[in-house]
This record gives structure tokens, C-alpha cells and sequence, in this order.
């Protein structure tokens, strides 16, 4: 019978989230962001990327040094309200609320939140941890949760770190944009202090144990995790065709008179002629000897690292050349970048001031660089009010205004 009423309370919540107050939600969302959490064991790949992204390298920034910061609870206040509301809002798909407290969220992001939510009952347990953040009025939240899916006795656990910063207003936001050098290096530096990785050890040990009793609920998230990534796949994709349906209407009269913009978009279809095929990563991520996240560590790389693809497999990896030898990572920390291979070069552009070169045509996208103001580029075509360069030997985009 208790049961049967908390699953009531859960449903009650979720249904009437904007009359409760966020310090007494328990619904959220098991879904991680930029240094996410995975619904496919994906959080034990993800916590060892926590822990070891302040080991030295050659590639990576000087570890920062800091006092430690004591890891403390918050059970109320800005920070709580804000972590409550920002997991009730992807818990029930709600997106206005999304966007109003994150200060962006790309498009990938949003299609998963929204067809995640779809398979989540309720949350019946969460809590926040926060250290000192790097500027002023900014935290690290440390987020542990519970999630009950539908159909699912067994409550999963999970944990996420969200950077929490405050505007000029004086209101609290979740910053997941890009930082500074020197504020990602203090993350990860306050991420590695004992009490943190004690945090992490703490709820790995519970998932491990979870998973190990309840084989049916690693199966089934296994299958979650692949159908929510193919419908998200594919609404990308259709995102993608409507988008260059939207710019060859727009732009047909230009297209007339050039009479190059249609043979350069036609080289651009994929065929098996157009060489390798590269990715970036999109943060910090382990590099192993196999597909298997019990494989050997051969190191790691940074976020905005691009690497050569030489497989791409069924089960979730991705087959790199790293080092000059053959690597594995997780392929939901990568980003397809596209070939300029067969890419018709229609001119060239030079730019005014400096500005962010990214994977698509779209503010959120991946930053694959920065192309520095003065620099020219191949122009390989138009986005509507993106410019289509050539970008160290793949696809890029950066906005038309900021080029000549």
C-alpha cells in the first residue's frame, strides 16, 4: 500500500510540478549534460573522467593549485530551487523551463531530454552538494539522485556535476556554455579532491550493486539508451533536411545566377571516395585499448580534440587513431565532424574580428576552433547566415557577419 501511495505522490508532482515548491520536488531527470551521465552504465566512464581530468598532460591545461574546498549539503535556498526546478523541467519535458535556467542548451541535448522524459515515472530521491565555485556567486553542484522508470520497481541511482553561476540580476543560472581556461582547470581540480571522489565512489558501488542484482534493469536500460538515441538521431537529421530545404527557397534566385552553389552542395554528399572521416571530442574523455570500459586507459583528450575515425561500431565505440595507434572511445563524446574532402571551393573569407568555427550552423553546436581575425578560409557555401568554410581539412561554420 505504500508503496502504491508514493507512486501516487510521484505522478501527483509531476502533474501539478508548477504549484509545488522546488524544495520539496523530487522529480528530476536521470540525464547528464556536458560532462554527462549515460543511461547505458554510462556514468562509471564519465565518473573516472571526473576523477582523473586533472592528471597532467602534455595536451591539457597546468593543473591549477587550490585549498581544498569542503564538499557541503544543501537542502535549501537559490542553489536548490534552481537544481530542483532544472530536474523537475527535464523530468516532465518541459522546455520553456529548460532554457530559462540554463544559460544554453543545444539541440541534440533538448531532443534527448524530451524523449527521455517519456520513459521517467519519478524521482524519489534528490541531493545536492556544492564547493565553492571559481568566481564570484558561482558553486559546483554534485547532484545524487534516484530515478523510477515506468514499468521499473527498482529506483536507479545516478549523479551529475552542474557549474551554477549568478547573473548581473543577482539569479542563479546553470552555466553550460563554454569557460575559461582557468575556471575549467579549477573544476576539475576541486573535482578530484578527496571528498568528491569519496562522493563518487559511493554511488558507483550502488549502481555496480544494483546492476548486479537486477541484470533486467542494465538490459533494459541498454535498449533505453539505443532507442532514445536513434529517434534522437533521428530528428537531427530531419532538423538538417528542413533547414536545407528552408535555405535553398530562400537563397534559389542566388543559386541561379551562380550556378556553382548546386554542384558544391552535390560534392558534399557522402560517398566513399571523400577520405577519412574525423571527430571531436566534446569534453575530456578516456582513451581505451578496447570497446570496453573495463579496457585499459592508453590515456586521454581533451575536449575539442579531433582524431580520426578508422571504425565506428554497433555497440557505441568509436575506433580512433591515437598516438599513431588504434584507441576506443565512447561515441557519445564525440562529434561527427564533416569531410571537406570533394568540397568545391567557391571563393574564399577573411575574418574581421575572431569567432568561434563550428560544427553545424548553430550557435550550440561544437566549437571546432577558432579561426583568428585577419585569417582567410576556402568558402565551400552558405547556411543562411552562415558561412561554409574548409576548417584544418573538415567542414566548419562560422557566422557571415563576422567575415568578408
Amino acid at each position: 500500500m505504500w508503496k502504491e501511495k508514493l507512486h501516487f505522490l510521484g505522478n501527483y508532482i509531476i502533474k501539478h510540478s508548477k504549484v509545488v515548491l522546488p524544495a520539496v520536488v523530487v522529480v528530476a531527470v536521470a540525464v547528464t549534460v556536458s560532462v554527462s551521465l549515460s543511461m547505458n552504465n554510462r556514468h562509471r566512464e564519465e565518473q573516472q573522467n571526473a576523477e582523473s581530468a586533472a592528471a597532467a598532460s602534455s595536451e591539457i591545461a597546468t593543473e591549477p593549485t587550490t585549498e581544498d574546498i569542503p564538499l557541503v549539503a544543501n537542502e535549501e535556498g537559490a542553489v536548490y530551487t534552481l537544481v530542483a526546478t532544472y530536474y523537475n523541467a527535464m523530468a516532465t519535458g518541459d522546455e520553456t523551463t529548460l532554457r530559462s535556467v540554463c544559460d544554453e542548451i543545444s539541440d541534440k541535448d533538448m531532443y534527448r531530454y524530451l524523449e527521455l522524459a517519456q520513459y521517467i515515472d519519478y524521482y524519489p530521491t534528490l541531493e545536492i552538494y556544492t564547493k565553492t565555485g571559481p568566481e564570484e556567486g558561482s558553486v559546483i553542484a554534485y547532484v545524487y539522485y534516484k530515478i523510477a522508470f515506468v514499468g521499473h520497481e527498482e529506483e536507479v541511482p545516478g549523479y551529475q556535476a552542474l557549474y551554477i553561476c549568478t547573473n548581473d540580476q543577482g539569479e542563479m543560472y546553470i552555466k553550460r556554455g563554454e569557460n575559461s581556461e582557468e575556471v575549467n582547470d579549477y573544476i576539475k581540480t576541486v573535482s578530484t579532491q578527496d571528498d568528491v571522489v569519496e562522493f563518487n565512489n559511493k554511488i558507483t558501488v550502488e549502481y555496480n550493486e544494483l546492476m548486479v542484482d537486477h541484470p533486467e534493469v542494465l538490459q533494459y536500460i541498454s535498449e533505453l539508451d539505443s532507442q532514445v538515441s536513434i529517434a534522437v538521431g533521428e530528428k537531427l537529421a530531419n532538423q538538417v533536411a528542413g533547414d536545407q530545404s528552408t535555405d535553398t527557397s530562400a537563397e534559389g534566385g542566388d543559386q541561379a545566377a551562380d550556378g556553382q552553389d548546386t554542384s558544391a552542395e552535390g560534392t558534399e554528399q557522402p560517398t566513399e571516395e571523400q577520405g577519412p572521416q574525423y571527430v571531436t571530442t566534446t569534453t575530456t574523455v578516456n582513451v581505451r585499448s578496447s570497446d570496453s570500459e573495463q579496457a585499459d586507459k592508453l590515456g586521454k583528450v581533451a575536449g575539442g580534440t579531433k582524431l580520426q575515425v578508422l571504425e565506428q561500431r554497433a555497440n557505441g565505440w568509436t575506433k580512433v587513431d591515437y598516438e599513431g595507434k588504434e584507441g576506443y572511445i565512447k561515441t557519445e563524446f564525440l562529434q561527427l565532424a564533416e569531410s571537406a574532402a570533394g568540397a568545391e571551393t567557391i571563393g574564399t573569407v577573411t575574418a574581421t574580428t575572431n569567432i568561434n568555427v563550428r560544427a553545424s550552423a548553430s550557435e550550440t553546436a561544437d566549437r571546432l576552433g577558432v579561426l583568428s581575425g585577419g585569417d582567410s578560409a576556402e568558402l565551400v557555401g552558405t547556411e543562411g547566415d552562415w558561412s561554409k568554410i574548409r576548417y584544418n581539412g573538415q567542414i566548419g561554420y562560422v557566422k557571415s557577419e563576422y567575415v568578408q
